[in-house]
C-alpha cells in the first residue's frame, strides 16, 4: 500500500497522515517499516495510545530493547523509558535532562538499538502559546552520502572510542534543577566507566546505506590517532552532520509519535522549558537486528 506522506522539506522528519498506530494492518505495518528505512524520522499526529498500544505497535516492527538506565522506565511497562520533568511526590517520575546534545540511543551499549518511538502526553508551552522541548534530527545518511570522496576514504574502515567518562566531563553541571539532579547522577553511575568502540562508518542494517557514528562530547579518541589529530576530524564530521539547512526540528503536539532510526540520524532535544511547564513522554525502543546487511 502507499502511505500518504508530506515531506518536510530536509532530508529527513517527514510526516505520515491518516495512520491510527492502535489499528494497522499489516500492510500498513510494511509500509511504514519501508518509508521508515527510506527517510529515518516519521512524524504521526493524532494519536491516542495506551503504553500497552504502544508497546503492541512497536514489537510489530521488531523486538524491544530497554533503556540502559532502569530507574526512568515505566513501573508497569518497563519496555517504556520515560521523558518527564514532573515530580510526584517529590521525586521525578522520568527523565528530564534526556539528550541535549547530538547523540543516537544507547551508544554506550555495544550492539545500540535500531531506532526509538517517542510519544507525547504532555507538552510544555510558552508563555506566547508556542511548543517548547522542541526535538531536532538530523540525518547521518545524507551526510554521508555528501562527503566529498577523499574524506570518505579516509574515514572508510576508522573506528572510535564512545566514552561515558568524556560525556560527563562534556555535559558538565545538570542544566535540570537541583531535585532532579541527585536522581539522574545516581542512575548514571551505573554506567560512569564505560567504553565501547564503534565504527565511524556503519552500514544500516536493512538497507545497506552508509551512516556516519558520530556522537557530541561523547568519543575520546579514534583508533590509531592522536586526540591531536582526531578531535578535529570528529568536529568538522559532526558540523557536517548538524548543517543547519539540513536539520529537521520537530515542534511536538500532544498525541505525536516520532520514530527515529539509529543508524540514519542523529537527534538533540532542547531544554527550553521548566516547570509548571509540564513535559511527559514515553519512548520505545527497537533492538537492534541480528544481522547486519552486507
Amino acid at each position: 500500500m502507499e502511505l500518504d506522506i508530506r515531506f518536510s522539506g530536509r532530508p529527513i522528519g517527514h510526516e505520515v497522515r491518516g495512520v491510527d498506530l492502535r489499528h494497522v494492518d499489516d500492510a500498513t505495518v510494511d509500509a511504514i517499516q519501508r518509508a521508515f528505512n527510506q527517510h529515518g524520522v516519521l512524524v504521526f499526529r493524532d494519536q491516542q495510545m495506551t503504553p500497552a498500544e504502544q508497546i503492541a505497535f512497536s514489537r510489530r516492527l521488531g523486538a524491544l530493547d530497554r533503556f540502559v538506565l532502569d530507574r526512568f522506565n515505566h513501573p508497569q511497562h518497563p519496555e517504556i523509558f520515560v521523558v518527564s520533568n514532573i515530580l510526584e511526590d517529590g521525586r521525578p517520575i522520568g527523565m528530564a535532562d534526556a539528550g541535549s546534545y547530538w547523540h543516537s540511543d544507547m551508544w554506550v551499549s555495544a550492539k545500540p538499538p535500531r531506532g526509538s518511538m517517542l510519544y507525547a502526553l504532555e507538552v510544555p508551552h510558552g508563555a506566547d502559546g508556542l511548543p517548547l522541548g522542541d526535538t531536532q534530527f538530523a540525518s547521518t545518511a545524507y551526510a554521508y552520502d555528501t562527503l566529498p570522496d577523499d574524506l570518505k576514504a579516509r574515514i572508510e574502515d576508522l573506528e572510535a572510542v564512545f566514552s561515558s567518562r568524556k560525556y560527563a566531563e562534556y555535559v558538565g553541571h545538570s542544566t535540570v534543577k537541583d531535585v532532579y539532579t541527585k536522581e539522574i547522577v545516581a542512575a548514571r553511575e551505573q554506567v560512569k566507566d564505560r567504553m565501547i568502540t564503534h565504527r565511524l562508518v556503519r552500514r544500516h542494517p536493512y538497507t545497506g546505506r552508509k551512516c556516519l557514528y558520530v556522537v557530541e562530547g561523547v568519543i575520546s579518541d579514534i583508533v590509531g590517532m592522536s586526540r591531536e589529530e582526531s578531535q578535529p576530524l570528529l568536529e568538522q564530521l559532526l558540523r557536517h552532520v548538524v548543517r543547519p539547512e539540513v536539520v529537521y526540528r520537530h515542534a511536538w503536539r500532544v498525541g505525536d509519535a516520532v520514530m527515529w532510526d539509529n543508524y540514519a540520524a542523529l537527534h538533540r532535544a532542547t531544554p527550553d522549558y521548566d516547570l509548571p511547564a509540564r513535559r511527559r513522554m514515553h519512548r520505545t525502543t527497537l533492538a537492534a537486528p541480528d544481522t547486519v546487511a552486507a
